[in-house]
């Protein structure tokens, strides 16, 4: 029996986005749930503006198969860090969607490139232990008239990861838990700082990450990037600088047109043996063993 995928959405002030990622997953998903504050209010306290009246139309149009489930609630407990309440939110959202099966979390501007082949791997495979299942990060961090400023940092051994499924959800750190990570050889393009400046600030304001770095020096060091000086920019994420290596830039006008040029380029993924030798329980025991 092939397992259910249940897909999480936390949805905030920049919902927009999902018109771009919501129906990438839609066929392939099981069930999807969209966890919204109640109150419209962000992690940090802070209120954003809202559109329920197109939000609730968008869905209502794309839901042709019953599949979502709108989720509103309180996210936003005072007591609790921003991150916090990222983390709560998550495992609330995963308790709606029930037990069994794996458990997809995904953000408004994350979108996949091949999320059938990614759902289609999901559902033939079960492990008898919990886990983590990692996917590669193509980091969009801005946009210029000419196309997209993107994270390089030079192929798939490099990328940053980030747990993407688990069939036993305990995060503890948003989508973070204590389980053994599986690396996936797919993709997931992420509009992390490619937005508006205005919306580059409504980001941070409400990030939960927000506390870990200066967002005024890193907006200002953002707003300055242009298609020519960019080439000199190195080790520049706002957390752990090395990450994020250098930016390269890719001539596509739309979020559609580059989703369709990374499918065409066919990115570098790791072959079968590579894929065993990382994902093997054991080998990561005996190399723990070595250190």
């Amino acid at each position: 029996m092939s397992e259910l995928i249940k897909v999480g959405f936390n949805v905030a002030y920049d919902w927009e986005f999902l018109k771009t990622s919501l129906p990438i997953v839609y066929s392939s998903a099981d069930k999807i749930c969209l966890s919204i504050d109640k109150d419209r209010i962000g992690w940090s306290g802070k209120k954003y503006a809202f559109n329920d009246d197109e939000f609730y139309k968008f869905v209502k149009e794309l839901d042709v198969d019953g599949k979502i489930d709108i989720y509103e609630d309180d996210f936003h407990i005072t007591q609790l860090s921003p991150i916090d309440n990222d983390t709560r939110q998550r495992r609330l959202m995963s308790e709606r969607m029930g037990d069994g099966g794996w458990f997809v979390q995904l953000d408004a501007d994350e979108y996949f490139i091949d999320f059938e082949g990614f759902a289609k791997r999901l559902r033939n495979t079960k492990y008898s232990y919990p886990v983590n299942i990692n996917c590669a990060l193509v980091i969009l961090y801005k946009r210029l008239g000419s196309g997209f400023l993107v994270i390089d940092n030079g192929g798939y051994s490099k990328a940053e990861k980030f747990p993407v499924a688990t069939n036993v959800p305990a995060y503890k750190y948003a989508r973070i838990s204590d389980w053994f990570n599986i690396q996936y050889p797919f993709y997931i393009l992420h509009q992390s700082w490619a937005r508006s400046e205005e919306e580059i600030q409504q980001k941070v304001s409400n990030w939960g990450h927000k506390l870990d770095f200066d967002t005024n020096e890193y907006t200002n060091f953002w707003k300055g990037l242009d298609q020519e000086n960019y080439k000199n920019v190195k080790n520049f994420h706002p957390i752990q600088p090395a990450v994020w290596s250098k930016l390269e830039l890719v001539p596509a006008q739309g979020l559609e047109s580059l989703v369709e040029y990374y499918k065409e380029k066919k990115l570098e993924v790791p072959n079968a043996f590579q894929q065993f030798f990382m994902n093997s329980l054991w080998i990561s025991r005996l190399k723990s063993l070595l250190k």
